[in-house]
């Protein structure tokens, strides 16, 4: 069914509780915020593009919601905006426990 965004969607549940119950704040500012996660989500999307473009792989429809932008599935974006997020705030997070 919606596995991919599903997924993406307990990510960001998790992502969003560790920051809140810990105060984990990764950046200092938004325009730090924008900077990082703009990076990743260029430098992933084209890389998908490519990657997709040549065939080295494809997106099946099962498991998507079916909407497309430059032959990418949402649920693709929506994971280059996410997951950088995500990894640094478990990193971020378990660099507190560990103090």
């Amino acid at each position: 069914m919606l596995n991919y965004i599903a997924i993406l969607l307990i990510f960001f549940i998790v992502l969003i509780f560790l920051e809140i119950k810990y105060k984990i704040y990764i950046y200092h500012s938004l325009k730090e915020k924008i900077i990082f996660i703009g990076t990743f989500f260029i430098i992933g999307i084209i890389w998908d593009y490519y990657a997709t473009y040549n065939k080295h792989w494809v997106f099946p429809g099962p498991g998507l919601i079916g909407i497309k932008i430059f032959n990418l599935p949402l649920e693709e974006f929506l994971f280059f905006i996410i997951m950088p997020y995500f990894i640094l705030t478990m990193y971020k997070y378990y660099d507190l426990k560990i103090k």
